[in-house]
This record gives C-alpha cells, sequence and structure tokens, in this order.
C-alpha cells in the first residue's frame, strides 16, 4: 500500500467500494499490530473493528491529503495504548479494594496470627506463576514492567496473572 495512492481523497471517490478494498488490505497487519501489544485476540479484533467504524463515520469530513495506512496503523497504537492506560488504572484501584476488603474479611478482634494464616492460606492455593507475580507487584511493590522481566514473560501477562488472582481472593 503506498500513502499517496491510498488517502482520504481516494477513499471518497468511491466510498464503500474504497472502504471495503482498504479494510481488506490493511485488516491482518494492523491486527497483528495490536494483538502484539495487547496480547488478546478478541480485544485486538474488537481495536481493529473500532477503528474502522471511526473512519467509517469521520471519513467523508476528513482532509483529503490524509494518508490512510498511517492514520489507521496510528489510530490502532493511540487505542492500545489508551486500553494499558485504563487497566493500570484499574489495577491501581483493585489493589486498594483488596486491601480494603482484607479488612472487612478479617475482623479487627481476630489475633494478627489468625489473620495472617488466613492470607497465606489463600495466597498458597494460587497457582505458581499468579502467586510469584502477586507477590512482586504487591508486596515487593514492583511495577508490571519489572515483573514482567524479572520473570521473562510479557507485561499483559502480568496483569492477567494478578486479575486472575484478585479474583480468587475475593471469591475465597
Amino acid at each position: 500500500m503506498s500513502d499517496e495512492l491510498y488517502t482520504v481523497k481516494w477513499l471518497n471517490e468511491n466510498y464503500p467500494v474504497h472502504f471495503e478494498v482498504l479494510y481488506k488490505s490493511m485488516y491482518k497487519r494492523l491486527y497483528i499490530l495490536a494483538r502484539n501489544f495487547l496480547m488478546d485476540e478478541e480485544l485486538a479484533d474488537d481495536v481493529i473493528q473500532d477503528v474502522f467504524m471511526g473512519l467509517w463515520n469521520k471519513g467523508k469530513n476528513m482532509p483529503g491529503d490524509i494518508p490512510l495506512e498511517r492514520y489507521l496503523f496510528t489510530s490502532v497504537r493511540n487505542l492500545c495504548v489508551d486500553h494499558h492506560r485504563k487497566l493500570n488504572i484499574v489495577d491501581k484501584y483493585q489493589k486498594h479494594l483488596v486491601e480494603s476488603e482484607a479488612f472487612v474479611y478479617f475482623p479487627y478482634e481476630e489475633k494478627e496470627t489468625e489473620r495472617e494464616i488466613k492470607v497465606k492460606k489463600l495466597l498458597s492455593e494460587l497457582p505458581d506463576m499468579q502467586r510469584q507475580v502477586l507477590k512482586l507487584s504487591v508486596m515487593e511493590g514492583l511495577t508490571y514492567k519489572e515483573v514482567a522481566e524479572r520473570l521473562n514473560i510479557a507485561e499483559g501477562t502480568v496483569h492477567t496473572h494478578i486479575k486472575r488472582a484478585y479474583k480468587y481472593i475475593k471469591t475465597h
């Protein structure tokens, strides 16, 4: 695909037909970018659909000289970055939620040792990788990136393990 050939002006010449050509020629490359960034196939597909829906809705009103390939890749990247930002905010509040729920589920009149026994029991029931990730992130205060580097896993995988560990702790 050439930036000079595939512009908004080109798209507007025969919108439905050219949109389909653009979609079919770009989908796979955009999907690979999103999947590698998000580490989630369904979410990657959703991002691509959102980008193309945005283009469909506003493409006719965009300046004609905008190169579509660059526009689409930038849009996919920006949506992926936004998704990661949202996850980091959610994770920040989940940590606080788990800490505050610990006080609700473990009444103050219990001896400290009984509380510690319950927490250790729940942690010991977690799968090994979830326990390691949770320990490094919550107990040692490492960032997801630092945890990923230390355990040689993807940053998205760190998020997934923490999310599953929190879910298990909350339900038990």
